[in-house]
């Protein structure tokens, strides 16, 4: 009795996202099988050898900007743990350790990158290829079936390949539908997230500003700097809907609301805290703000860790929001809609560019 082959082969790499699931990449004898698989539900999307125009790879700089995060981490973490002692020293230490992990986890696997595949009627993200080592293995496996499907072009053949010509009526043809997927979104510029992402990062200087001395004046434009960040971030979110904002753009948006929220909580709580520990001066908001100005974070443990989320939550919003905004494509998907629209190739262009 012959054992049965499996159809479907996993292919290296996977992306699993907060809520969004896991993506993975299968082989099939003659398609590819993007997965999305979340709770309960899994979404298929196939894309056969013989209808593969292009597989783009663009090398990102998303993984040298986490390690610079994660590295700046570990050097947050560190000092309190060598200043402190006892238990909160220990929590510090394990804190740091776990962000050193992280950083030499980031390190061996490499730099990121971006990888879309083209078809004559789509653009596709592959999100599972998403390392530069991992993608240049998966490549060189997809090329041998391309080739094997489309077959091979020998440059020999490059100038006996007929001139094409466009004709006027299918340039007429193709305008019309290139200006509708265009107009299906409304062009945003982005300001208002230029405006949240420098908000953050200038929160997040202010916070560090306050590791090294203590003033109220210093508080007191904190908490400006905290209410317009608020501002900006309904601002942005009101803007973002419908637009052409770019998916990953409009993720970190919503997340910049939650960690506003988060802050707003914790900044709460402390203050609550410390107006039991300071009864005298409870009912006096001044009294209470100007004394909470002035305490430093290396008096206060839960100060500083309050001050360190803080800190890591504008490095970790601030520098991919405004990375994200001002690379080549302005984090805006109207480019991916104008290649989804592109004319269909002859055979010996896909030969072409597979090759």
């Amino acid at each position: 009795m012959t054992q049965e082959t499996k159809p479907y082969r996993k292919l290296p790499g996977f992306k699993k996202g907060f809520l969004l699931g896991k993506y993975t990449l299968w082989e099939g004898p003659d398609h590819l099988l993007q997965i999305l698989s979340r709770v309960g539900i899994e979404e298929y999307k196939r894309f056969y050898f013989s209808d593969i125009q292009a597989v783009v790879t663009r090398k990102t700089a998303g993984g040298t900007i986490q390690n610079i995060v994660m590295a700046v981490l570990v050097l947050i973490f560190t000092l309190p743990a060598i200043y402190f002692d006892g238990g909160w020293s220990l929590f510090y230490a394990l804190v740091a350790a776990a962000m050193f992990l992280l950083l030499l986890i980031g390190l061996f696997k490499g730099p990121t990158c971006e990888t879309k595949l083209l078809t004559a009627v789509q653009t596709e993200k592959l999100h599972s290829l998403h390392r530069l080592k991992t993608t240049s293995k998966v490549m060189d496996q997809l090329r041998a079936h391309i080739h094997r499907t489309q077959g091979v072009l020998k440059r020999d053949a490059l100038g006996k390949m007929p001139k094409r010509h466009i004709k006027d009526q299918n340039r007429n043809r193709q305008a019309p539908a290139r200006q509708s997927t265009i107009e299906a979104h409304r062009n945003e510029k982005g300001r208002a997230h230029m405006g949240l992402f420098l908000l953050l990062l200038f929160e997040g200087v202010l916070v560090s500003l306050g590791f090294f001395f203590t003033h109220v004046t210093l508080t007191i434009i904190g908490s400006v700097a905290a209410l317009c960040t608020g501002i900006f971030v309904i601002v942005a979110l009101v803007k973002q809907n419908g637009s052409n904002i770019g998916a990953s753009l409009k993720a970190i948006t919503w997340a910049s609301l939650g960690f506003i929220c988060i802050n707003f909580v914790a900044g709460y709580v402390i203050s609550v805290v410390f107006a039991m520990r300071n009864p005298d001066i409870a009912y006096n908001q001044w009294e209470m703000f100007k004394t909470m100005s002035l305490l430093s974070p290396w008096e206060s443990p839960l100060k500083l860790s309050f001050d360190i989320f803080t800190i890591c939550g504008a490095l970790f919003l601030g520098i991919p929001g405004l990375f994200m905004l001002f690379r080549p494509a302005g984090g805006l998907s109207v480019k991916a809609s104008k290649t989804a629209v592109k004319p269909r190739q002859t055979a010996v262009q896909r030969n072409i560019e597979t090759g």
